[in-house]
């Protein structure tokens, strides 16, 4: 099935610093927003609050995208300044190009999420947040299924599709694969 454009994420690119309008800690005030943004867009697809909030601390403590690593290496850099009486327009060259470097990680990911549809983020979101929780493929391809969030069957048919099943299956298990890629806490699931 190819991909329709109107399918794709449509994301706002990442904020550019304008030195004739802001200083740099007010750009990185705007970043950081920008990266919380991108986590309510691409990550946090109906839970309840309660949810949403776990899931955000655990993608913070645990995630190494680069939305959650630049707004780690913003706020320890701040704290650190801030200790010394300093704001971030105060940040030394080397922890600037530090900043600049984790910013360009950020923008090549923007790039590769606007090849996917909203379905499949949705449904590699909610993949995920069950993979925080500790369940299996098997657990999360079932529950998708049952919660009609992925083509399947009822419980009761007898005659259900397996090769959907199996596709699904192969499906969230690259998902998995790459939780664990991004996870530097969590490497294990029940499987």
């Amino acid at each position: 099935m190819t991909k329709k454009k109107a399918d794709l994420l449509q994301i706002e690119k990442v904020p550019v610093l304008n030195t004739d309008k802001q200083t740099l800690d007010e750009y990185l005030k705007e970043i950081s927003s920008y990266c919380y943004k991108l986590h309510i867009e691409i990550k946090d697809f109906g839970f309840s609050v309660e949810d949403s909030r776990e899931f955000w601390g655990y993608m913070i403590k645990n995630s190494s995208e680069p939305q959650y690593l630049l707004m780690l290496y913003i706020f320890a850099n701040k704290k650190e300044l801030e200790a010394e009486g300093k704001n971030l327009n105060d940040i030394s060259g080397e922890s600037l190009a530090g900043l600049l470097t984790k910013i360009e990680d950020l923008k090549t990911y923007i790039n590769s999420l606007k090849q996917m549809t909203y379905r499949d983020l949705q449904i590699r979101s909610i993949a995920e947040y069950y993979y925080m929780d500790g369940l299996s493929v098997k657990e999360v391809v079932t529950t998708l299924m049952e919660t009609k969030i992925l083509p399947g069957y009822a419980v009761e048919d007898v005659n259900f599709d397996k090769e959907l099943t199996n596709a699904h299956i192969k499906r969230i298990s690259r998902y998995f694969k790459s939780f664990k890629d991004y996870d530097v806490i969590k490497t294990e699931s029940k499987e």
